[in-house]
């Protein structure tokens, strides 16, 4: 009977400094964008992403962080060439919001970011690390860990010599 009582007063204690419930929340949308200008033509992409996400909140019900998985299933092609050669990926992406001590708004990203595979190349766009984003200062990159973090500045020649 101790025992109970003891376990008893310890959930009152510490039902009270728990965190609110978090939200969950999904999504699908298309994103299209141009992912190289490669001169005589862009590259671009039609992806259809799906999100799946959880919203987290202190005690009071502020919120702390946005944790995100996103799938998107991408589809490169010529602009200029829609019905021609399509080059598809599947790629995902963990990302998670929050704020610095400073109360900048930080996006922190780890997975595959963009997983296109080129015929006679091979992977582009591969991140298979962690990085850290200022959204507040022009997505500066503040932390970065792993490797493959280049996509962001990459060579596209591969890309561009494939559709060309």
């Amino acid at each position: 009977m101790k025992h109970l009582l003891f376990l008893f007063a310890l959930l009152l204690v510490a039902f009270p400094a728990q965190a609110t419930k978090p939200d969950t929340y999904t999504d699908e949308f298309w994103d299209y964008i141009e992912i190289v200008d490669c001169g005589d033509f862009s590259v671009m992409d039609d992806a259809w992403i799906m999100l799946d996400g959880k919203t987290f909140y202190d005690k009071d019900g502020n919120f702390v962080r946005d944790q995100m998985h996103f799938t998107a299933f991408d589809d490169l092609y010529r602009d200029d060439d829609p019905e021609g050669t399509h080059l598809t990926g599947t790629s995902h992406l963990n990302a998670r919001i929050s704020f610095d001590s400073n109360g900048d708004a930080l996006w922190t990203q780890q997975g595959l970011a963009v997983a296109i595979i080129v015929p006679g190349y091979g992977p582009l766009f591969l991140d298979a690390g962690k990085l850290v984003f200022n959204m507040d200062n022009e997505w500066e990159i503040i932390f970065s860990a792993g490797k493959h973090h280049d996509w962001n500045f990459g060579d596209f020649e591969a890309l561009c010599g494939y559709f060309d």
